[in-house]
């Protein structure tokens, strides 16, 4: 009686990131660390199936993790299992844990001026110039909120600033927040 022992496969936990969830981007491969009879996985040699894969994110069949472009940020865990082609049954599961970070959100310091107090003025919008991943803002993609607007001065919706007629003459500061 002889006994064949199948090759020891050993999936191992991979970890991702941080991904702009905003642009999106492919990982490196979750095969690269898993081995095979104690060297690396010749992909030709296992078969990769995703067990549990988060909305947003793709397993490919070379290992490779796909974030979808507009993924949220969080931290998504990918099950996955490799199994021997020589022995089907021969398999171990894993996790990759890819971590999808937010945009970068870079709101610039406006200056305008002089403006007339007494007829008062409406000032270009401070968005004009902030950044979302390094291209100028497109007011719809984010959320502006005041913080701190002196009084005779309104920080309108489309990120202008309004100065009431008659506010008294002096240098006054809006602060915002964009999200």
């Amino acid at each position: 009686t002889i006994t064949v022992a199948p090759a020891v496969i050993d999936a191992i936990a991979d970890t991702f990131g941080p991904i702009n969830g905003s642009t999106g981007a492919t990982t490196a491969s979750v095969l690269a660390n898993d081995t095979l009879n104690g060297v690396a996985v010749n992909p030709s040699q296992v078969t990769l199936t995703g067990v549990t894969v988060p909305t947003g994110l793709t397993l490919n069949a070379n290992g490779t993790i796909t974030i979808a472009p507009g993924t949220p940020a969080g931290t998504y865990t990918i099950t996955y299992s490799i199994c021997e082609v020589l022995n089907p049954t021969n398999c171990d599961q894993a996790t990759a844990t890819v971590t999808v970070a937010p945009a970068v959100i870079d709101a610039v310091v406006d200056t305008y001026g002089p403006i007339n107090g007494y007829t008062g003025s409406t000032t270009a919008s401070v968005l004009a110039n902030d950044l979302l991943n390094g291209a100028v803002v497109i007011p719809s993609q984010v959320t502006l909120t005041s913080v701190t607007v002196p009084a005779g001065l309104t920080l309108n919706a489309n990120g202008t600033i309004t100065i009431a007629p008659g506010t008294p003459a002096g240098t006054y500061t809006v602060t915002y927040t964009i999200a």
